[in-house]
């Protein structure tokens, strides 16, 4: 195939990506509706929002693994099926174990785009287009946030919590046939079989400079993801709007990183030093997270949505640990490489949003819950000074 054809490739990951954060964050703006309506606490509502942070964490490894010896496309398309399953179940639900277990199945059927997402750019892209490609990748996200977060609550005041929330099941339906038509192994890679070892997870696991990679991802991403579970409930108390501005005012973070994530991996090519522009996201993040906690409470419409869109914008470098991982393995490793890093990712979103929703179940403040999370993007930024950025020459070769 040409070797323009590795746009297509990715142009059908990102639409597939959408899905993934779509999934991720339509339970977020909903949150109010089932605190007002089943009585539950805070606390609660993370759990069900973690559940599936769960399944998409334990399945990240064995996605890897799979990726690298089955290939992307199969790979990609039994987890689709198993999302929108659990999509119709979750609308379907009626109590608090049917929608946390709809929640995990969700999270297990998402489990499967970014990790084979990631082999097929490695496989694809040459390693100077890499950030760029990752960087158009994550945006991917950044746009499935901002539809979850205006569109799920905007079609629950018309249509219903349950039929709003079954209507996302048919996007992913669609996408099942472009993956069968268009995504494709590269010529030189065989389908990804072949270049699979028996030993990948432990080669990839007995690698040092992976370990603050885990870290540092681990704590920024479970930062990120309770602040934009709890942001929409924040806006509900402290602004007195309804479900769907609220949505709207959170997903200007969301909006603001489709900007943010393919601009840090332009960067990150351009200047060759990712490391720097990911420490300098994250100082970001910081100021961001203790922004909503000590300035938030007083501000208006206007003030909250600027807060939120500056937060989007600078976020971007969370992005480029996973262009720096993936310099570090050859190309029979990547998915396994992926995988073990976005399980450390996602397992920060496992707990940190429970825990952010009991400060606030005790303290009565959502104030106290984002200082904590200014203190986990504090500890990400310290933990991300020992990462190893990748050797520029060797790169280059």
């Amino acid at each position: 195939m040409p070797r323009s054809y590795r746009w297509v490739i990715l142009a059908v990951c990102t639409l597939a990506f959408v899905e993934v954060h779509v999934h991720r964050l339509a339970f977020s703006p909903l949150i109010p509706t089932f605190v007002a309506e089943l009585g539950i606490t805070y606390t609660t509502a993370g759990t069900i929002q973690t559940a599936y942070f769960w399944t998409y964490t334990l399945f990240q490894v064995p996605v890897g693994v799979l990726t690298d010896r089955w290939g992307a496309r199969r790979v990609m398309l039994v987890f689709l099926s198993l999302l929108g399953l659990g999509t119709v179940l979750f609308a379907a639900s009626r109590t608090y174990p049917e929608s946390v277990g709809a929640r995990a199945l969700i999270g297990a059927g998402a489990a499967a785009i970014w990790v084979p997402g990631m082999r097929l750019i490695t496989e694809w892209f040459p390693p100077d287009e890499r950030g760029r490609a990752t960087g158009v990748f994550s945006a991917g996200g950044g746009v499935g946030g901002t539809l979850a977060l205006v569109g799920v609550p905007w079609l629950a005041d018309r249509w219903g919590w349950r039929l709003a929330y079954g209507a996302t099941a048919l996007p992913v339906l669609a996408l099942l046939p472009l993956i069968v038509v268009f995504v494709r192994a590269h010529h030189s890679e065989g389908g990804g079989a072949r270049g699979a070892t028996a030993g990948a997870l432990g080669r990839v696991l007995a690698t040092p400079a992976i370990w603050p990679y885990n870290l540092t991802v681990l704590l920024a991403y479970g930062a990120y993801f309770s602040m934009v579970t709890f942001l929409p409930a924040f806006f509900v108390e402290r602004l007195r709007v309804s479900a769907a501005e609220a949505g709207l005012l959170t997903s200007l973070l969301t909006a603001g990183t489709i900007v943010s994530w393919p601009l840090a991996g332009y960067v990150s090519d351009r200047l060759g030093r990712p490391k720097a522009v990911y420490l300098a996201s994250e100082v970001a993040n910081v100021a961001a997270c203790a922004a909503f906690a000590l300035v938030g409470p007083g501000l208006a419409f206007a003030g909250a949505a600027a807060v939120a869109a500056a937060t989007g914008l600078v976020a971007g470098g969370m992005v480029t640990p996973y262009v720096m991982v993936t310099a570090m393995f050859p190309r029979e490793l990547a998915g396994t490489a992926m995988g073990v890093l976005n399980a450390s990712c996602f397992a920060g979103g496992m707990f940190l949003p429970v825990i952010l929703g009991r400060v606030v179940d005790v303290t009565g403040s959502f104030s106290a819950a984002f200082l904590v999370a200014a203190g986990v993007q504090a500890a990400a930024l310290i933990a991300g000074c020992f990462v190893r950025e990748p050797d520029p020459t060797r790169r280059a070769a």
